[in-house]
């Protein structure tokens, strides 16, 4: 399985100190990779 995450550009991916969303689409992808699925993430 392929899935393709969206991240905005506001902070980095996964962040260093606050970006909430950025932390909650780096936490998924993480996981995801974890279960062997091929994760592709666009900064936008």
């Amino acid at each position: 399985m392929k899935v393709a995450l969206l991240s905005p550009i506001a902070w980095r991916t996964p962040p260093r100190h606050y970006g909430p969303w950025e932390r909650v689409v780096s936490l998924i992808a993480e996981g995801l990779v974890k279960k062997g699925i091929d994760v592709t993430l666009f900064a936008t």
